[in-house]
Formats: C-alpha cells, structure tokens, sequence
C-alpha cells in the first residue's frame, strides 16, 4: 500500500507540473492570437479588394500584356500548402493535409496528370512526406509574417514555373481564421486567375467577350504589368496571416482543454490517493487493536 500511494504522489507531482507548463502555453498563444488576429483581420479589406479586381482584371485583359494572363488546359497542378512550424495545435495539420488529399482526387477526377506540392511549414511538409507526397520544394516559415517579403521566394518559385509553362494551375492550401474556436481549411484557386469562379472550366473568350468594356487608365499594359504581381503577392500573404491566427487560436485551445484533462486527473487521482491513504490507516488501527486483544 505505502509503494501504491508514493507512485499516486509522483503522478500527481507530474501531472501537476504538466498541467503548469500546458496552462503557461495557453496564456503565450492567446497573447500571439491577438496580436495574429488583429493583423489578420486588418488586411482582410485589402486583400478582398484585391481579389474582386482580379476576377475582373485577369479575364478582361489582352493575356499578351501579361504571362501570368496566359490559359491552358490543366494537366500539371502546382498546390502550395501553409501549415505550422510546431505541433501542439490539435488536428490543425492532420486537416491540411486531408484537405490537399482530397483537392488531388478532385484535379485528377478533371483530368490533371500531375501534382506538384510546395510547403511553407516544417509540420505539413512532414506530414505529406509521410503521407506518400513526393515536395516539389519547402520554404522556411517565420513564426510571425511581418511582410510580404517573408513569402516572396515561394511567390517567385510557382510563378515562375507557372511563366515556364511548368504548372498550368496553382492553388494554395491554408487554415481560414472564422473564430477563436473555429478554424477551416480553404482551397484557393491563385492561377489561373478566376478559375475558381467557373468551378476549373475556364473559357477566356466568354469571359473577356463580357467584360469587353472595361477601361484601363493610365493604360492596359501599364496596370496589367504592376498589379498583378501585386495583387497575387496579397492574396498569399492574407492566406499566411489567416494560417497563422488560426494556428495560435488551436494552440490556445489545445492547451486550454490540455489544462482542463490534467485538472480532471489530478482531481480523481487525489481521490485514489486518499483512499489509499485511508485504506492504510484502517489497516494499521485494525492491527494495532488485534495486537492488544492478542495481549490481554
């Protein structure tokens, strides 16, 4: 019984000591929550504008102003998948990755031949390279994105490629931040441009015959040749901040429900302690009252 309650006191020493580090955790990811959240929803106006211009831009422009305008039949995918640095998120990247799993079922269903796979985070190329993918190419992710510039060289990499006539389509895979306790994948669709709003069945001519009106001041080559890049470089860089507020918020509870399972413990193996404890103390009085009846 004494070894049964010194193996209690070291579980609940240990648990408890878990329970202070899971609980520390917990308050760092809600101060980087914050901090991610907030720069995450502040750009959200400005990469929504960007990408309502270039649903109209990409279609209604002449595609020899511009290689990134250029459509062809999709027969090799490039997919860009943001995920996390550090674990301790909960199914955060298990869901990524299903997320890419099922997006490559459905480019090959519409009759694409090969898929090319760019990471942007030590824990979801893993997970692909355990999962069979064969990574085209991983790019180091910071822990905070303060600009633009931190996501550049992959922004070259795919359109580049894409330029080449390397890739036919690229789509990003990312974490959407919806709430503190809600986070859910997203595919979007970066090139073509709109490809997504015709559900992958891109036709140019309908599209620009519609938009045939459209006017471009100072003038046509001049916007298409500076915004485009602009523009794409903020649909990722919103995708990147939305993947990082949403990985803190998993964090964040991850830990909080990590804390409540350790309080939970501790509670029912004090319980067993004092059982034990109690168990012991009986047994003792009982011998030591058997021992006096043993003597008179």
């Amino acid at each position: 019984m004494a070894l049964n309650k010194l193996a209690i006191r070291r579980q609940i020493k240990s648990i408890g000591n878990t329970k202070k580090m899971t609980k520390a955790m917990e308050l760092v990811s809600a101060s980087k929550m914050r901090r991610s959240v907030a720069a995450a929803q502040a750009s959200r106006p400005y990469a929504s504008e960007a990408s309502e211009i270039l649903s109209y831009l990409a279609p209604a422009a002449d595609p020899k102003l511009h290689p990134l305008l250029t459509v062809r039949p999709v027969k090799k995918v490039g997919v860009i998948l943001v995920s996390t640095n550090r674990g301790l998120c909960g199914g955060f990247n298990n869901s990524l990755v299903s997320t890419v799993t099922a997006h490559v079922a459905e480019e090959k269903k519409l009759g694409a031949e090969s898929i090319e796979l760019y990471t942007l985070g030590k824990r979801g190329r893993d997970a692909c390279v355990r999962t069979g993918y064969a990574v085209a190419a991983d790019f180091p992710k910071n822990d905070i994105t303060r600009s633009v510039g931190d996501i550049i060289p992959l922004i070259h990499t795919v359109t580049e490629k894409y330029r080449d006539g390397l890739l036919d389509a690229v789509v990003l895979v990312s974490m959407h931040f919806v709430s503190t306790v809600r986070q859910s994948p997203r595919v979007t669709h970066l090139l073509p441009f709109g490809r997504e709003l015709l559900n992958g069945n891109w036709n140019s001519a309908t599209v620009s015959g519609s938009l045939s009106s459209s006017v471009f001041e100072p003038s046509e080559s001049f916007v298409v040749d500076y915004a485009i890049p602009r523009l794409l470089e903020a649909r990722v860089y919103q995708a990147v901040l939305e993947s990082e507020a949403s990985e803190q918020s998993a964090r964040m509870m991850a830990m909080h429900n990590a804390s409540e399972a350790a309080t939970d413990m501790l509670f029912d193996l004090q319980l067993t302690y004092n059982s034990a404890r109690q168990a012991a103390i009986t047994q003792e009085i009982a011998e030591i009252s058997s021992g006096r009846a043993a003597l008179e």
